[in-house]
């Protein structure tokens, strides 16, 4: 058994000691390390600064990169970056087909100079303790992208043949949002490539689930076109733009939204629950900003949207015009009150401010219809227009408003709505109201007048 043992220690262990001697000798040196800083240099064309080098064999032989520096100022950073190149290229001093493995670094994009240079680099005068002829397999962990948006922290594992980079798996990571992909670069040196991706994606206060999505990347940019995903119990389907070659990103999104939950909606509008109900829109926006709230403030566009079967609580302008002319006559009908049909119209964004020059409101006791806006940072509403009664609820109003201001046995008076969406401030102008009710009064009179003077005619025939 002994022997046995010795034979097994000269066979495997002493050449594994051996070996390691070789490997931190050759790879460990400080040669090795200024060799490839020249060579990365040299190949990107970019000051390459590399705070140290070692080597270990298992369970490959791998020469690891420390404090790894790409640019001036750095715009690429890495603790380590691990080669493992083989026992061939230990031998033969020529690292070929190896697996790069970068570890904690941090990326500032765009870069400013390209992954992949038009010309190759020139060969060193001298010949080099080590040669890095190609890396064939590239991985990423916990690598933080930083652009205009919030860093992005991803994971990576890659095969790279010549300009194009296939990606067999990409994880990324950013606060709440957490995104999975798969594709590949068609072109390193023009940044373009087409990716599958899907995951949860958090913006601002707001989180979107079960995300679907094609991502191509160009010109400096990327969309996602189709995009879907599921938020506020609804689904929204488009694509969205992003211009990142400015300081500051610019986003475009359009699509459709469906059976949005309008409350959860302005769960953080500061005011919640002024309505309820369910949403279905089309937008069209833009946007420049690297946060949230940069984002919200900037963005400009067009939408049409519409709210079905929903209410407005603190809303009642059934109650506010009746009582506006004195006490109703009778009991207000059941189902009287906040509660709407429709809500909706065509509007603008701009400067956080939501305009419209169509708001129409449909409900069992009232419509209404004018020009609106809405501020979506303080809740400031501005809205002004004719309410129409329902014939139902004109033969419960008091008598004068049904004698003066109603038009084709409908209450019709002008209000103005002002407020908050949470606390509203409802005036009913009484004087226009009696204006329009003089003028249906002189009318009313005047057909009667005039009805008499055929009767009396066709009498005296």
């Amino acid at each position: 058994m002994r022997r046995v043992l010795i034979v097994v220690m000269a066979l495997v262990v002493i050449p594994g000691i051996g070996l390691w001697i070789v490997a931190r000798g050759l790879l460990g040196s400080d040669l090795v390390r200024q060799a490839v800083e020249q060579q990365a240099s040299a190949y990107l064309r970019q000051p390459v600064v590399i705070g140290s080098a070692s080597a270990s064999i298992f369970p490959r032989v791998t020469l690891t990169l420390g404090d790894v520096a790409i640019g001036r100022p750095p715009v690429v950073r890495a603790a380590r970056i691990r080669l493992l190149v083989g026992t061939r290229a230990l031998l033969s001093r020529r690292v070929e087909d190896a697996e790069a493995v970068v570890e904690d670094g941090r990326i500032a994009w765009p870069l400013p100079f390209p992954l992949v240079p038009e010309a190759p680099a020139s060969p060193t005068a001298s010949p080099a303790p080590l040669t890095i002829v190609s890396v064939r397999r590239i991985a990423l962990r916990r690598v933080t992208v930083v652009t205009g948006l919030p860093d992005v922290t991803i994971d990576l594992a890659a095969s790279l043949s010549g300009d194009r980079l296939e990606i067999g798996k990409l994880t990324a990571v950013s606060g709440a949002t957490r995104l999975e992909a798969k594709g590949a670069f068609d072109s390193l040196a023009r940044m373009e490539g087409r990716f599958d991706v899907k995951g949860d994606l958090a913006f601002a206060e707001y989180r979107a689930s079960g995300l679907t999505a094609t991502l191509a990347i160009a010109n400096g940019g990327f969309s996602l076109a189709p995009l879907a995903f599921s938020m506020f119990g609804g689904r929204y389907q488009g694509r969205l733009d992003a211009d990142l070659r400015r300081t500051v990103p610019q986003l475009q999104l359009a699509g459709d939204v469906s059976a949005a939950d309008v409350a959860a909606l302005l769960k953080n509008s500061g005011s919640p629950d002024a309505i309820t109900g369910r949403l279905r829109a089309r937008v069209a926006l833009r946007a420049t900003g690297s946060d949230g709230a940069a984002l919200l403030h900037s963005a400009n566009g067009t939408f049409t949207a519409s709210i079905a079967d929903g209410t407005l609580p603190r809303l009642d302008l059934v109650r506010a015009i009746v009582l506006a002319f004195g006490k109703p006559s009778g009991p207000a009908p059941a189902g009287s009150g906040s509660a709407f049909s429709a809500l909706g119209g065509a509007f603008t964004l701009t400067g956080g401010t939501v305009a419209t020059e169509n708001l129409t409101l449909q409900s069992r006791d009232v419509d209404f219809g004018g020009p609106a806006s809405f501020r979506i940072d303080a809740g400031l509403v501005s809205a002004r227009g004719d309410a129409v009664l329902s014939r139902e609820l004109t033969a419960q109003a008091g008598t004068d408003l049904r004698r003066y201001a109603q038009e084709d046995g409908r209450v019709i008076v002008p209000v103005t709505i002002g407020g908050t969406l949470d606390r509203p401030a409802i005036a009913v102008d009484v004087l226009a109201a009696a204006r329009r009710a003089f003028g249906n009064e002189v009318r009313r009179r005047v057909g009667d007048y005039l009805g008499g003077l055929f009767k009396k005619k066709k009498g005296g025939g």
